[in-house]
């Protein structure tokens, strides 16, 4: 999905304000930046339509160790923005990525132990995942390894294109976990959406 310049000018506001709370001046601008970005908050897109398919977004989830990551949440005010704090150095990391039918939970797709550190120091080479990245990287802000303790943001707005093109219709649900080998627990950090896909006639 494309970024439009409303999209880059309401992250502008977003990374101004956080940069304005974490340096604590009360100021007329603070009032109003945090006005201005409240009005310009649109909601997050729940359906992407591609064809004659529409690809509807019931809900996103998401968890992690409070460990290695400590926290992992929405952004306060902004339906797009999410944010996490990585509380250890990582110098590696691996992905999995499962869909399953959420009634029957048969699993339909599955990736295991894709190694995120020569995804991000080449992310072309692995077209489709590059793809789904440039889609939650804020602003350009991309990530290098080792991953270095601080607070990091994702973007959510353009996450139900990351859904593959061939897909049957029905309601899913796609799991993206983020394992390290320091931590003994099944993940570091999750990622659940749950989603409908159907027909439009």
């Amino acid at each position: 999905m494309a970024v439009n310049s409303g999209h880059i000018f309401y992250l502008c506001l977003i990374g101004l304000l956080v940069f304005v709370k974490e340096h604590e001046v009360i100021s007329a601008s603070k009032f109003f930046l945090v006005s201005l970005v409240k009005y310009l908050e649109f909601p997050q897109p729940t359906a992407v339509q591609k064809g004659n398919t529409e690809y509807r977004l019931e809900s996103l989830e998401t968890k992690c160790d409070q460990d290695f990551v400590e926290y992992f949440h929405r952004v306060p005010d902004s339906q797009i923005l999410y944010t996490f704090r990585v509380a250890k150095l990582a110098s590696a990391f691996t992905i999995n990525i499962t869909i399953k039918v959420l009634k029957t939970h048969r699993i339909m797709y599955k990736i295991e132990n894709f190694k995120g550190c020569e995804f991000l120091n080449n992310p072309v080479v692995f077209k489709m995942f590059g793809e789904s990245y440039k889609t939650l990287v804020v602003n350009g802000s991309y990530f290098k390894c080792p991953i270095k303790p601080k607070i990091y943001y994702l973007k959510t707005d353009g996450i139900m294109s990351m859904i593959p093109s061939v897909h049957p219709f029905g309601r899913f649900q796609l799991s993206m976990r983020v394992k390290m080998t320091e931590s003994r627990k099944p993940f570091v950090m999750e990622m659940l959406l749950n989603y409908t896909i159907v027909r439009i006639k």
